[in-house]
């Protein structure tokens, strides 16, 4: 993995994922029953528009940054902010993310394993992938707002890249959606993503989660330059998702 793509996944983590007491020693029944009621709970999510306040902590400063996210099934989810105006979104196994300082849009593939499943963490409700990539346990978090809470740990049994320290989810008690993400990056950063005014839908929505990009935005595709959107704009993913773009070679500017 090349320093870009590894930039790309540690962006989309931090602002994909949503800290709490760890109550070591719960049952596995107590875990079982739990996880059983997540996913009733979550089938009655089929989409969801949210708020939220990322803060960033690093060794010399505080990055502040608030966005709104959209979530629909199947399995989409987009978080898009305003300063700097930037979108990452997520369609199964594809990753789109819009560049509107640098006029460009990435898409790119993410690679078919049980811990790419963490993308739509607290949203989806495909908790088996998640429980075969990565060390999963409960937590009690003693919050007004939620009383269980998740905590998502790197395997240290296989030779998989390690992307992140820990990641703990505070859930709300009507739907286990989160409202906070607390995620450790490494021993010098930490990121702390507060969700507000949650609005679920029982009915999935596809069209809120896209991006619409404007004209004259380069799109790159597994970091080959494939095309340049042209007229009113284009929407990503398009309508079909399984929609493909081919390379192509791009004739060169026109010299002023």
């Amino acid at each position: 993995m090349n320093m870009q793509q590894n930039n790309r996944w540690f962006w989309v983590v931090t602002i994909a994922l949503l800290g709490a007491l760890h109550v070591p020693g719960t049952a596995d029944e107590d875990i079982e029953s739990f996880f059983q009621s997540f996913r009733e709970k979550r089938d009655q999510v089929g989409a969801l528009q949210a708020d939220f306040v990322q803060r960033t902590f690093l060794p010399d400063e505080v990055l502040t940054t608030e966005g709104v996210l959209y979530y629909s099934r199947p399995r989409r989810i987009m978080f898009a902010t305003e300063e700097p105006e930037r979108v990452i979104l997520v369609d199964g196994r594809r990753g789109y993310e819009y560049d509107a300082e640098i006029r460009q849009i990435t898409i790119f593939d993410i690679e078919d394993h049980p811990r790419a499943n963490i993308f739509f963490l607290g949203f989806d409700d495909d908790t088996e992938a998640l429980r075969e990539a990565y060390d999963v346990q409960l937590m009690i978090t003693h919050d007004a707002r939620g009383r269980y809470g998740i905590k998502i740990e790197p395997r240290h049994d296989t030779d998989d890249a390690v992307y992140f320290m820990e990641v703990n989810l505070f859930l709300r008690d009507e739907d286990f959606l989160p409202y906070r993400i607390h995620i450790v990056n490494d021993e010098e950063s930490q990121v702390y993503i507060d969700i507000e005014d949650i609005v679920p839908s029982e009915t999935p929505d596809l069209d809120k989660a896209r991006v619409f990009v404007p004209p004259n935005v380069k799109v790159i595709e597994n970091d080959a330059v494939v095309d340049t959107v042209t007229g009113e704009g284009r929407y990503f993913p398009a309508k079909d998702s399984d929609h493909r773009l081919t390379e192509q070679e791009l004739p060169e500017p026109n010299n002023p």
